[in-house]
């Protein structure tokens, strides 16, 4: 009987290390095959602040549509952004980090804006702080 308990107890470890691994894992940003890239005037100007240090990462004015659920931006704050190669994918995804605190804050691609840096920096918009540089009354 014990050994059947070891069992079923080895198995649920293996369950839950699997889905932590899965949860876990830096394939935050995915990148299209095709991009529709549409320039667009951000009506609330600001900066984008690195949610764990408070860093100033993006500016609004870099900030375009790509069509993709995070925020895209051709480029970064004053290279307040480090770029690092990530080998644990079979296409070594060129990974973000916030060059401050080094938490990951996504990748970035050659499908951006050709008329500035033909780059996308693809950012979870968990990783980002928006705020407004517009006055309020």
């Amino acid at each position: 009987m014990k050994k059947f308990y070891l069992v079923i107890s080895f198995t649920f470890l293996l369950i839950s290390c699997n889905e932590f691994n899965t949860l876990n894992k830096k394939n935050i940003s995915e990148k299209k095959s095709t991009i529709n890239i549409n320039k667009t005037i951000n009506l609330n100007k600001g900066i984008y602040y690195c949610k764990k240090c408070k860093s100033k990462l993006y500016s609004s004015t870099n900030k375009f549509d790509s069509n993709d659920k995070n925020e895209s931006f051709d480029k970064s704050i004053e290279d307040n952004v480090e770029y690092d190669v990530d080998y644990r994918t079979n296409n070594n995804k060129t990974e973000l980090k916030c060059k401050n605190c080094g938490i990951h804050i996504g990748n970035v691609w050659n499908d951006g804006p050709k008329e500035s840096t033909g780059n996308r920096h693809c950012v979870t918009k968990n990783a980002l702080l928006f705020k407004s540089l517009n006055n309020s009354k």
